[in-house]
């Protein structure tokens, strides 16, 4: 508990020397989340800043923020330099770079006080579920280099590399979480606690075991049988986390409900029809599009990350709860006659099933459909899936089961259940 203690000092203490910055964005941010404040004024702040000083918006300035264009990765790899601020290319502290999972990789520069921000909101985010600056924990991910011994001790961390998560990989996790009592939390995509989980519950290992108080699972939305075995083997709250490499924490749920509370203190969602740039109404699927408000090095203005969600508000200019979150777009079906179907469809569908190890379902054209299973030989028939497939898809969906020993993550480490390689035609859309 000391050691704990003295690394959350020793933070706070180098903070304090260099003005505080950090800890004044983590009592705004405090301040915001846990009040009914608006941060309409930071959208029109982060909105002059770019009229004044961002080559692509400079000709768009307008009293009206809906129009501005809604953008996405590919406006800005192809006009990389219009979106850099002129007044901060030469303070540009920091660059993020996503991992490309979609195919569309980029770089997100960021000044020292966007910086301050993010690393403000992950102290905050996680001290609400009980993970405290300085506590120990482990971090999974796919780690572009080795981290020293000096710095997992600094850092109080145990990172595991996701790109090798093979049975002995996962004896040695869990031989670890067993063993080291300091260890109190975990973050991890949802597709590693899948593979985690199932290998420890196969076990039969029992909350006693360990000492994790809280489990975050970020990028994609836990499965539901998964969620229950993290929750039968730890026995701690689990956190679903809404983050992105060019943002940072974007929403998060709560240890009692589903409900993802959106970081209102440094981001403005909108959530925008699939088919225009008109806002939803309450209850109804839309893309999330997402400016931040403290970027000034990049203004992200109205960038549609590529996600869905469902929020109850009916507010607009007020987004702070979504009661879903539904996966990509470009990860969304349709069945045989050109209905979509999004990934969350084909999750709940494949339930059913739940001594599956993994599952992955592609769509390749309109009408042929290939689902590989893991762990279904001598389980599950190829009939099983076929059948109960045509009852979604329709019955002239053409399902090939493949049965396969492993299905690979991505370069990323992230893990895909649902593919689709099939151009839907424009009028389908």
């Amino acid at each position: 508990m000391v050691r704990k203690t003295l690394r959350g000092t020793v933070f706070w203490g180098m903070d304090a020397l260099k003005g505080k910055t950090i800890k004044q964005n983590y009592n705004d941010i405090k301040q915001i989340m846990e009040s009914n404040t608006s941060n309409l004024k930071r959208l029109q702040s982060i909105c002059n800043h770019a009229y004044d000083t961002v080559p692509f918006y400079i000709p768009l300035k307008s009293s009206n923020f809906s129009d501005l264009p809604v953008v996405t990765k590919n406006h800005y790899k192809e006009m990389y330099t219009s979106f850099q601020s002129q007044k901060h290319l030469n303070n540009v502290y920091h660059q993020m770079s996503t991992s490309g999972s979609t195919g569309t990789p980029f770089t997100v520069n960021q000044d020292k006080a966007k910086r301050e921000r993010t690393m403000a909101e992950v102290i905050y985010f996680n001290e609400i579920e009980g993970q405290t600056l300085g506590q120990k924990y482990m971090y999974f991910k796919a780690w572009p280099e080795k981290k020293t011994t000096i710095e997992k001790l600094k850092q109080n961390l145990v990172p595991i590399d996701i790109l090798r998560l093979d049975e002995e990989a996962l004896e040695s996790i869990r031989r670890t979480l067993q063993n080291d009592k300091h260890i109190n939390s975990c973050l991890a995509y949802a597709s590693s606690y899948e593979i985690l989980s199932n290998y420890i519950y196969e076990k039969g290992d029992t909350p006693d075991m360990y000492n994790l108080k809280v489990i975050f699972s970020s990028s994609s939305l836990l499965k539901e049988e998964t969620r229950e075995k993290l929750e039968k083997i730890f026995g701690c709250p689990i956190i679903d986390r809404y983050s992105n490499q060019e943002n940072g924490i974007l929403a998060q749920t709560k240890s009692n409900d589903r409900v993802f509370r959106v970081n209102r203190a440094s981001y403005f969602i909108e959530l925008l029809k699939l088919d225009s740039d008109e806002p939803v109404n309450a209850g109804e699927l839309g893309r999330i599009v997402v400016t931040d408000l403290y970027n000034h090095a990049m203004p992200i203005i109205r960038y549609d990350t590529g996600d869905l969600a469902i929020s109850d508000d009916l507010d607009r200019y007020n987004i702070s709860t979504l009661r879903s979150i539904q996966g990509r777009r470009i990860d969304m079906v349709y069945d045989a006659q050109g209905n979509v179907l999004t990934p969350h469809t084909i999750s709940v569908h494949m339930k059913r099933y739940k001594k599956l190890k993994q599952w992955q379902f592609i769509q390749e054209d309109k009408t042929y459909y290939i689902l590989k299973v893991n762990g279904a030989e001598g389980i599950y028939t190829e009939n099983d899936f076929i059948d109960s497939f045509k009852g979604i898809l329709g019955e002239d969906a053409r399902i090939d089961v493949k049965f396969v020993n492993e299905i690979p993550v991505l370069a990323s480490g992230k893990f895909k259940n649902t593919i689709c390689n099939y151009k839907v035609p424009e009028r389908v859309k």
